[in-house]
């Protein structure tokens, strides 16, 4: 077989030889990640709490039918990214048979509650309800989308900073799965803990690129900030094969209640994330960018940026 063009797709967004781990990987966007890495030859540690799930997911998504003859594989770990004993035994774990990590997609996380009324209900009636939220709620909120971030991706730099021994000798890099809704400046009906949560994201992301990029090190390190995708989160199941079918009627009903104006007037689809994401995962001079992927929305709501 003739070797392909150096800007050829094959080329610019080949894997092989890559290790990457991705956090939250048994559904949703993580899976949609997983799939895209593996696909294109990487060996792939998907992680999470529930072990059926990222055992059912390795195994519809992760076969050489599936994966054709790419290379890749998905490798179904358990880990709690909040507890940092579970932190450091994957890590542990993943340097049995690994001298490195190539990627780290931190993608883990979790929705939170809204206060239960509008600015429009006036004064008495909102500031109540914003009190009332449950400050517990906040803080696991921002222990599950930021802090955690924090942590494992810390638990990883060795493994990250080594990734010069791959083949491609490339350095290793972290994606930050966020989110649009911290970005924007709107509540989104009231839904503030997660959108500071994810606000606390992108800015971590910044800093950790800072930081990281300093030589000895070389770790890149970006976020992606996707808006509507099918996912647990979004649509609150998924099938038999952990993926998430969101019917446009039921995408429509949900952007009127909670009053979203999404341009492109649907969800995003795999392809489009996964397009999204082999740009930052493959692309050595991108650090510390927060890549929108949101059919539009915030040219519709105000955005911090």
């Amino acid at each position: 077989m003739a070797e392909a063009h150096p800007l050829s797709a094959r080329t610019l967004f080949d894997l092989r030889g890559c290790v990457a781990v991705v956090t939250g990987g048994g559904t949703g966007i993580g899976l949609m990640i997983a799939q895209v890495f593996a696909v294109n030859g990487a060996k792939v540690y998907i992680t999470g709490r529930r072990r059926e799930v990222l055992e059912a997911s390795a195994k519809a998504h992760g076969s050489p039918a599936a994966l054709g003859n790419s290379g890749g594989s998905l490798v179904p770990l358990q880990m709690d990214v909040t507890s940092k004993d579970s932190i450091r035994r994957a890590v542990e774990e993943i340097s049995k048979s690994n001298d490195y990590d190539s990627r780290l997609v931190n993608n883990a996380g979790i929705g939170s509650g809204r206060a239960a009324a509008k600015p429009e209900d006036g004064p008495e009636v909102y500031g109540k309800a914003m009190f009332d939220e449950d400050i517990n709620d906040w803080q696991q909120v921002s222990l599950s989308n930021n802090t955690q971030i924090y942590f494992v991706s810390a638990a990883f730099v060795p493994l990250l900073s080594a990734a010069v021994k791959s083949p491609s000798h490339a350095p290793g890099n972290i994606i930050n799965v966020s989110s649009q809704s911290g970005m924007t400046k709107w509540s989104q009906n009231s839904q503030y803990a997660y959108n500071c949560s994810k606000a606390a994201a992108n800015h971590l992301t910044k800093m950790l690129a800072y930081e990281l990029i300093t030589p000895g090190i070389s770790i890149r390190v970006n976020a992606i900030c996707p808006g509507y995708f099918p996912s647990e989160l979004t649509y609150g199941s998924s099938d038999a094969t952990n993926k998430t079918n969101w019917p446009q009627e039921e995408y429509d009903a949900e952007m009127k209640k909670v009053g979203a104006n999404v341009p492109t007037g649907r969800p995003g689809t795999d392809q489009e994330m996964a397009g999204a994401v082999l740009v930052l995962a493959t692309n050595g001079y991108i650090t510390g960018t927060c890549l929108a992927v949101d059919g539009g929305i915030l040219l519709r709501h105000p955005a911090c940026v």
